[in-house]
């Protein structure tokens, strides 16, 4: 949908490079009796929506009947790197909340508690990996800090100290 067809749906008038248009939402049902919803062409392709009383893009596209692909003014193509992503951001959602719900089952059945540890170790090690696939940079920073860690567990702190370089504290 192309600017101009959205601004003719909701009654704008020509403001600039764009349009100013009441906007949708339930928020101005019937008190919109300013324009407060910018409506313009970006150079990319892409139609903004820019409401100055504060509601949201997904609000005001909810509200008219849209998607976010409709706003796209050359064809739509999915990105799979960005399909990808969404989905093991999905995966690592509920992941999260069955290794919560494997802690609780270790403290609410006790005969069971053996089980429930290992399902709940099985599952750190997925989220580690998902992490790890997701957070590449977060991943770097964790394995630098661990490896500082056990630098300090095997030589101690004071050791270390004094292999220092006497210009740093100068």
């Amino acid at each position: 949908m192309t600017a101009s067809q959205i601004a003719k749906s909701l009654h704008g008038i020509r403001a600039g490079k764009g349009f100013m248009c009441r906007c949708p939402t339930r928020l101005h049902n019937h008190a919109d009796r300013n324009r407060s919803l910018s409506v313009r062409e970006s150079k990319d392709g892409w139609v903004m929506l820019k409401c100055f009383a504060g509601c949201t893009r997904d609000e005001i596209l909810a509200a008219m009947g849209l998607q976010i692909r409709d706003l796209s003014l050359n064809e739509f193509k999915r990105n799979p790197e960005w399909e990808q992503r969404k989905t093991d951001r999905e995966q690592l959602e509920i992941l999260e909340r069955r290794h919560g719900l494997f802690i609780m089952l270790q403290a609410v059945e006790p005969g069971k508690r053996n089980y429930w540890a290992a399902a709940e170790r099985n599952t750190a090690v997925e989220i580690a990996d998902l992490r790890r696939k997701l957070y590449p940079v977060e991943a770097y920073y964790r394995r630098r800090q661990e490896r500082v860690e056990r630098i300090i567990a095997e030589y101690g702190i004071d050791e270390l100290w004094n292999c220092l370089p006497e210009r740093i504290f100068q």
